[in-house]
């Protein structure tokens, strides 16, 4: 009994989801989003294409990484070469050069970005100064193509 009372709940809960799918508006673009300018045809015809980097593979990855972190270049990474990029960062942290690293330490640059956040230094961020601490990303470029002669 247990089975069909499960079964008929998960039907009528596909058969919602389903509905609501089925109601929702269609997606659509802004009409300027879509209207893209064509270059001309002698132009593009001159341009050389310029072929996008290919993107590395995992053994291109892997021998970079270990390159980066084999300092003596032996082609092996010792526990010293490994840890030595968190010794860079654990004594850039550690402010009073103690050798131990509390919170406050840890957490200064979030603390720093916070107080510069607080424009008005209550303590709290409201929602327009907390919108300030998002990361700023650079936009990629779409395509790298050459720009057209103007002749």
């Amino acid at each position: 009994m247990r089975r069909v009372l499960g079964f008929v709940v998960a039907l009528v809960g596909l058969l919602g989801a389903g509905l609501i799918v089925w109601r929702a508006p269609p997606v659509t673009q802004p009409a300027a989003a879509l209207a893209v300018a064509d270059p001309p045809v002698a132009a593009a015809a001159a341009a050389p294409l310029v072929a996008p980097k290919s993107p590395l593979s995992d053994a291109e990855r892997e021998a970079r990484r270990l390159r980066r972190y084999d300092k003596n270049k032996d082609s092996a990474v010792d526990r010293t070469e490994y840890l030595s990029n968190r010794q860079k960062s654990f004594d850039r942290a550690d402010r009073n050069k103690d050798g131990r690293l509390d919170f406050e330490e840890f957490a200064v640059a979030t603390a720093t970005k916070f107080a510069k956040a607080d424009r008005n230094a209550d303590g709290r961020l409201s929602t327009s100064e907390f919108a300030a601490t998002a990361i700023k990303r650079k936009a990629k470029p779409a395509c790298v193509c050459p720009l057209p002669d103007e002749n």
